[in-house]
């Protein structure tokens, strides 16, 4: 049986100090290709630089405005751009405002982000 869920019934995790909350979309979802997540950004607030090993990466700008670098080009992000980056992309998002992204990655590996120092 497929069954909706709405983003914001899924609990709110609060994770390392100064990263973005996540709503883990896809534990409810349980897709078996695709690993999906919302992410929750205060204004300034940004994720860690970062490669995947496996996945490809596609964002969803839900609310609010981002600054996207990827390989050095910096891009802005409004609400309804979408944006697919290869694993081997090195990226960083900033929230220029109050913000949430969708973020989907596939194949549905777990912890598949390599930080960047």
């Amino acid at each position: 049986m497929v069954t909706p869920v709405n983003i914001d019934a899924v609990e709110r995790r609060e994770l390392d100090a100064g990263s973005p909350a996540l709503r883990a979309i896809g534990y409810e979802l349980r897709p078996e290709k695709m690993r999906p997540n919302v992410w929750e950004y205060t204004a300034g607030e940004t994720n860690r630089k970062h490669t995947q090993r496996e996945q490809e990466e596609l964002y969803l700008v839900l609310s609010g405005r981002f600054e996207c670098t990827v390989d050095g080009e910096v891009l802005e992000l409004e609400p309804d751009d979408v944006l697919v980056l290869p694993p081997t992309a090195a990226r960083q998002l900033t929230a220029i405002e109050d913000s949430r992204l969708l973020v989907v990655g596939a194949p549905n590996v777990k912890d598949d982000g390599i930080p960047i120092e």
